[in-house]
């Protein structure tokens, strides 16, 4: 892959002098930090605001209830972990993180669940059946609030900054619906 992306930028290079357009490279490179700058610090601040909300949301009990609601159907839908409440604790919570679109946040407590995973993996090279269906849970669940998505909306200065959050919400419950149907499918056929 690096060598694809020197090719292309040797060619942008040798195209900008043959056609005289060295000024746009030059001032692509004088102003990108800037620009990079400008689009990412809001998106950060945005981060640092809801993983605040979180925190606030886990003192108060409000991750643990959501949490409680979500074992059962965790215990039916990862079978091998059922008496496992710390892998399943931290299952919930990337789930729980994952539908406030805090992905950064639930990052970690994906990976402790991968981890609680892997310790009830008879085969340590290939993905047990539970390890994909949370991965099928975490590429495909359900956000119910998008806080990327309307960081950068709001950014880019959209009239109408959470008009998408209906579709949104539909396209994930559709997308996990599918994905948990084909996992289930295809645990079942084996």
């Amino acid at each position: 892959m690096n060598i694809i992306w020197m090719i292309m930028i040797v060619l942008s290079l040798i195209l900008a002098f043959v056609t005289g357009q060295v000024q746009v490279i030059n001032d692509v490179c004088l102003n990108i930090g800037k620009e990079t700058f400008d689009f990412v610090l809001p998106l950060v601040c945005t981060v640092c605001f809801w993983n605040g909300v979180l925190y606030v949301a886990k003192e108060a009990g409000m991750i643990k209830a959501l949490e409680k609601l979500f074992h059962p159907f965790l215990r039916w839908l990862l079978p091998d972990l059922k008496d496992d409440e710390e892998t399943l604790g931290y299952v919930a919570t990337n789930i729980t993180v994952n539908m406030f679109g805090l992905g950064s946040a639930a990052t970690p407590v994906g990976l402790k669940a991968m981890q609680g995973m892997q310790a009830h993996n008879e085969n340590k090279e290939v993905a047990s059946r539970s390890m994909i269906t949370f991965l099928v849970l975490n590429t495909a669940g359900v956000t119910l609030l998008p806080t990327t998505l309307i960081a950068l909306r709001s950014e880019f200065h959209s009239l109408q900054v959470t008009d998408f959050m209906p579709w949104a919400i539909l396209c994930t419950m559709f997308a996990s619906l599918v994905g948990i149907t084909v996992d289930r499918w295809w645990n079942h056929r084996d």
